[in-house]
């Protein structure tokens, strides 16, 4: 099959501070018997959409970890690349969009510790990028969410539910767009910690895509379990 002309940055380069030493990568950790990343990479190309993938990598430890997982999975066709990635995950999408800048197409951005990604999900937050130039995949907030004042012990402000949405990845742009954003951000010193909001300081709109199934990014030990349980669920249909 024809392979698209799309490009995949997969953000690999994570400390996993926060999985307390439960795993020591959880990129490369197993998850319902394949590599996290693997559960990651294959729901995009099983999309036939995907034919250059840019992994960010935290060190050289780990860039061998995922090197010797890749040499046993099937991607021909697929051009993979490695690159550093900095301190920050702002960092390392700005270094990996400098890799692609010159590309005419779209670019997906997407966490690798995202592994419950959904070829469907990526297919439709996809068509939206490509109607628009700018789209992400979110979930509407389920739960009453508070802003806190700047001293962060008491309620500021409730906002309306109904208008409230949390985003996931992937993320997906027209790689001009994306690429001008983080040039952007990058000379105002401007911090931010998911794409679109890199997108949207430059103006451009960003559509929101609901996804409706579990796409939960690996933070905690915990998390493991959960998501195990989601892929054998998946499995079993």
């Amino acid at each position: 099959m024809k392979l698209g002309d799309d490009i995949l940055i997969l953000l690999a380069a994570g400390s996993a501070r926060r999985m307390l030493a439960a795993v020591d990568d959880k990129i490369t950790a197993p998850l319902a018997g394949k590599p996290v990343m693997i559960h990651s990479l294959k729901a995009f190309l099983t999309t036939h959409l995907i034919n250059r993938v840019i992994v960010t990598y935290r060190d050289e430890a780990q860039l061998e970890r995922l090197k010797n997982i890749l040499e046993s999975f099937p991607h021909e066709g697929v051009i993979i690349e490695f690159i550093q990635g900095g301190e920050t995950r702002q960092d390392s999408v700005h270094s990996a969009l400098e890799k692609c800048a010159q590309h005419q197409g779209l670019v997906h951005i997407h966490d690798a510790a995202r592994p419950l990604v959904t070829p469907e999900a990526i297919q439709r937050v996809r068509t939206k990028a490509y109607e628009t130039g700018a789209a992400i995949l979110a979930g509407r907030s389920a739960d009453t969410v508070k802003i806190a004042n700047l001293t962060g012990s008491a309620i500021q402000s409730s906002p309306d539910r109904s208008l409230v949405w949390t985003a996931e990845t992937p993320q997906v742009f027209r790689t001009a767009i994306i690429v001008k954003a983080y040039r952007r951000v990058s000379e105002l010193g401007r911090k931010v910690t998911d794409d679109s909001s890199a997108v949207e300081s430059i103006g451009q709109d960003v559509a929101l895509v609901e996804n409706l199934e579990p796409n939960l990014k690996l933070t905690r030990p915990s998390d493991f379990p959960l998501a195990e349980a989601v892929l054998k669920i998946r499995q079993s249909q």
